[in-house]
């Protein structure tokens, strides 16, 4: 009997040797990305757009994947995933898988990034894209056949392409959904096969998973799980559920199509380590002669908190003294309107006299200038006294004038009028040409209406028909 089980293990490492071969030549992949048990908790394996998931955290789990326990040249698959958060939106991340089944290995290495879309309150999309590296070696050297010197399993090789994956995970609340498609671009790689060439392909998959973190109570949350994974025309369908107990220890089961029954277990540590482990019960395929699959699973999970600061222990007493009593001010009575009193503009005050300014320079001022009839030019007599009053206002900046210009009582209001004021104006124009600021003067005109003498006679006329002078200290 044990002869027969031994003779059996051989025919299948030689079947499988084969079928690794024939499928490489073919460009027909079987199982190309491995199948983890712990996606639950490692969910950046399975989607890209779980990177930068917990914005303030990085995460890394490292894996290991025994299959078929007791089949010589069973698969066996090692991984290693970190990712981490930057800011509310981005995720960045990375991770390889070395996967070994007889004589072929696989080895694949990617980087991967995320991008939050909010869509209101407690949920939101990330979107994920992966671009990596994907490479497989025959080893033919560990091959059984009956012709070693066949060129087609002469020798070791290998070939290299592109690998790519693109995700979507949706989140509500404590529900996730994702989908994911690795491979979605399809790539090939050729390589030797003895004096040919071959090529190897990966095929498109299709990943769907959902997850809900279900609360029982504050000790005890329940979370169901599923995922369909689509590899041509096979379906694989798993169904899940796990208990967890004080957010430390969870126990789980499941059932996988084609597979059968499965088993989970979880430890959590301060909320940094985790540590899981996944069994796989052996298919009745396969049952007589494998006791199952295992995978484990560390993780670490790094966030940032922020730290209390410490507390000092003085071994001297503090006494503190208690603060005396205030005795609360009083509520102060609101004050009376009083309405506001009529603006009034100021009356202006006389500006006080220049103390400098003597009488013999007031004098000056008081001297008229006379003009001819209908005449409003300057004498060359009373050029000389406006020379006066210019080198007077100079030497005394603060003191102001006011030009008054006069007429006598002939021709008509309009003409007594302008002749008055271009008198006063053209006075002020000469002032202010010998260099005085005009604001310090100002000109009017009065008509016949202020006559020196009452213009009877002619005499009387000529003195009336003249420019006096106002100061103003």
């Amino acid at each position: 009997m044990l002869n027969n089980i031994k003779t059996m293990k051989r025919k299948i490492y030689i079947v499988t040797a084969l079928f690794g071969i024939i499928g490489l030549v073919s460009n027909v992949s079987a199982q190309q990305m491995p199948q983890t048990n712990l996606y639950t908790e490692n969910v950046f394996n399975i989607n890209p757009a779980y990177a930068g998931y917990n914005a303030t955290c990085l995460e890394a789990y490292l894996g290991h994947i025994t299959q078929w326990v007791g089949v010589d040249g069973a698969p066996s698959t090692n991984y290693l995933d970190i990712h981490k958060g930057y800011g509310k939106n981005f995720g960045l991340g990375g991770g390889f898988i070395l996967d070994k089944t007889s004589m072929i290995s696989r080895f694949s290495g990617n980087v991967s990034g995320s991008y939050r879309i909010g869509l209101g309150e407690n949920q939101n999309i990330r979107i994920g894209i992966s671009l990596g590296v994907y490479q497989v070696s025959v080893n033919t050297s560990e091959a059984i056949v009956q012709d070693p010197t066949d060129e087609v399993i002469a020798g070791s090789r290998s070939g290299m392409t592109f690998n790519n994956e693109i995700g979507l995970i949706y989140n509500y609340k404590k529900l996730l959904i994702g989908v994911s498609v690795p491979q979605a671009f399809e790539t090939t790689a050729k390589y030797e096969t003895g004096s040919t060439d071959s090529e190897f392909g990966i095929d498109r998959h299709f990943t769907a998973f959902m997850k809900y973190d279900w609360e029982l109570s504050k000790k005890v949350t329940l979370e169901p799980s599923t995922m369909m994974k689509k590899v041509g025309n096979v379906n694989q369908f798993d169904i899940n559920l796990m208990g967890t107990f004080n957010n430390v220890i969870s126990i789980g089961a499941g059932y996988r199509t084609d597979v059968g029954m499965l088993a989970r277990f979880r430890l959590k540590l301060k909320e940094m380590f985790v540590v899981g482990y996944a069994y796989e019960f052996a298919g009745s395929n396969i049952s007589s002669y494998s006791s199952g699959s295992h995978e484990i699973m560390l993780g670490l999970t790094i966030c940032k908190v922020k730290e209390d600061k410490p507390r000092v222990e003085s071994s001297v007493p503090l006494i503190i003294e208690p603060e005396p009593a205030v005795e609360p001010e009083p509520i102060p009575e609101p004050e009376p309107v009083i309405e506001p009193e009529p603006v009034v503009d100021p009356v202006p005050l006389p500006e006080p006299k220049d103390p400098s300014l003597t009488d013999i320079e007031r004098d000056v001022f008081k001297n008229d200038i006379s003009f001819g009839l209908g005449d409003v030019s300057m004498k060359p007599s009373s050029i000389v006294k406006l020379n006066e009053m210019v080198k007077i206002m100079k030497l005394h900046p603060n003191i102001k004038l006011e030009i008054i210009g006069h007429s006598c009582d002939k021709g008509s209001d309009l003409r007594k009028e302008v002749i008055s004021t271009t008198r006063a104006e053209n006075v002020k124009r000469y002032m202010v040409k010998k260099g005085i600021d005009g604001s310090r003067i100002e000109s009017t005109g009065a008509s016949d209406s202020k006559p020196l003498s009452p213009n009877t006679t002619e005499e009387n006329r000529s003195k009336n028909r003249r420019v006096h002078f106002l100061l103003k200290e």
